[in-house]
């Protein structure tokens, strides 16, 4: 046993250093993201004035610009679509002040949310660029440590009786230190979809201690979903954890049969004993739910469409109120509002100038010209994903990221959700690449 162990420590150390340190160093820089935000709302919460959150991803913007430009620019389809939309956007948003004439002090916040906007294209560029060299990683066990980070800070101030509730006097909506409660929903959401595929492929490969870990970080991550109580979170956490279990008896033909009994009844297990050991706080979770719901319900008098978009539906006809104002200069429609701008005006339209659904958002924050660049993108990563040969677990995430973006929002203009969205077409590029060098080697 000693031997074995020794020998799989030697084969990991030959495998990292292999590993060029720009690559290992950008991997510890991103896959930290979860404890930043954590540690940067406890320090905000104890009225600490340190803005590590700002400082952190105004450092990770800048590395990845420094290390782009030092890369070069491959003469690629790809390079055209992403300094044309980068480009487009910062050039949009400047143009907007001008006719707008709106302060300094604004366009420095439309800036800031730009640059957050920027790092879904930055992160899978600066992977495309060096893609050979990541092909020595196992690139998806970059969201297995995202996901245990988000686990532990969610679950640690948890278990100590600190961070905040989204609704006071209630025990659902739990979300630690972390700022808004959709951002951290879709980020567990996407955890669940690459922990659950890694329980499965780890039992596949017979490796035991690796699939139990698994396993209870895959409950963890669960657990975390109803803590935090959103309708979407909770749904996709029942629907895809009863997709993986049938994925895994009727479909993994490589499991044997024992392995599939061992599964079945340690996942039993697990979930009996959360059951009595937590019932109190699943039982306070499923409640708190209820309750906001019922609450939410007799508010909008019972308006189901506006309860099951949380508004969204009332913010969009506000937007688009003020979008179409015929008092609006013609370049509006072409250019957008910008983000701050939308704040002061727009009335009572969305939370911090927005609707609180991406495509909306964009449409009204960057006008026409802006919506048809960020959807040339997305379409080309959408495409390329879907193709037979590159269809994978990231596929699954980018489809699942941009239904949330559309209908949820809280994607393409959250600097913790455009990383995820990043590392996702990263992802994709890896695996295009991939197949496609197969593909050659085949010829």
């Amino acid at each position: 046993m000693f031997f074995a162990r020794k020998e799989i420590k030697e084969e990991l150390f030959k495998k990292v250093k292999k590993i060029p340190s720009n690559i290992i160093f950008f991997i510890g820089l991103t896959i930290i993201f979860p404890l930043v935000d954590s540690v940067n709302g406890f320090l905000l919460s104890s009225h600490i004035n340190l803005p590590i959150g700002i400082l952190y991803r105004s450092f990770y913007f800048l590395y990845l610009l420094v290390a782009i430009f030092s890369y070069g620019f491959p003469r690629k389809f790809y390079t055209f679509l992403t300094v044309q939309c980068l480009l487009g956007c910062f050039l949009i948003i400047l143009f907007q002040n001008v006719v707008l004439q709106n302060p300094f002090s604004l366009l420095v916040s439309d800036l800031v949310t730009i640059i957050k906007f920027s790092l879904w294209l930055l992160i899978p560029y600066y992977i495309y660029q060096r893609r050979e060299e990541f092909r020595n990683i196992n690139y998806s066990d970059l969201f297995l440590f995202i996901s245990l980070f988000l686990v532990l800070g969610l679950f640690i101030p948890y278990m100590l009786g600190m961070g905040h509730y989204t609704y006071e006097n209630s025990n659902a909506g739990y979300k630690g230190f972390f700022f808004a409660t959709n951002d951290i929903t879709i980020a567990f959401m996407i955890a669940t979809i690459f922990t659950g595929r890694a329980v499965t492929l780890s039992i596949v490969n017979k490796r035991k201690w690796t699939s139990l870990f698994l396993l209870l970080l895959y409950l963890g991550l669960l657990s975390s979903l109803l803590l935090i109580s959103t309708k979407t979170g909770v749904v996709f956490g029942v629907i895809y954890t009863i997709v993986l279990l049938i994925n895994f008896l009727f479909f993994e033909k490589k499991i044997q049969s024992i392995y599939r009994v061992f599964m079945v009844s340690l996942f039993a297990i697990s979930i009996v004993y959360l059951i009595f050991v937590g019932k109190d706080f699943i039982i306070g979770a499923i409640s708190g739910t209820y309750t906001r719901i019922t609450y939410f319900y007799h508010l909008y008098d019972g308006n189901l469409i506006r309860l099951l978009t949380s508004s969204r539906s009332e913010y969009l006809k506000l937007g688009f109120q003020s979008f179409w104002d015929p008092n609006n200069p013609l370049s509006v429609l072409w250019i957008g509002f910008g983000f701050e701008y939308r704040l002061i005006h727009f009335g009572g339209a969305g939370v911090g100038g927005l609707m609180e659904m991406d495509f909306f958002d964009t449409l009204f924050g960057l006008g026409l010209i802006g919506t048809l660049l960020v959807s040339s993108v997305i379409g080309y990563f959408l495409i390329l994903s879907l193709r037979r040969e590159n269809y994978s677990i990231y596929t699954i995430a980018l489809i699942t990221i941009l239904l949330y973006s559309f209908f949820a929002g809280h994607v393409l203009f959250s600097a913790l959700c455009t990383t995820l969205l990043g590392l996702i077409c990263g992802g994709i590029i890896l695996t295009h690449t991939r197949n496609d060098q197969i593909g050659r080697r085949r010829m």
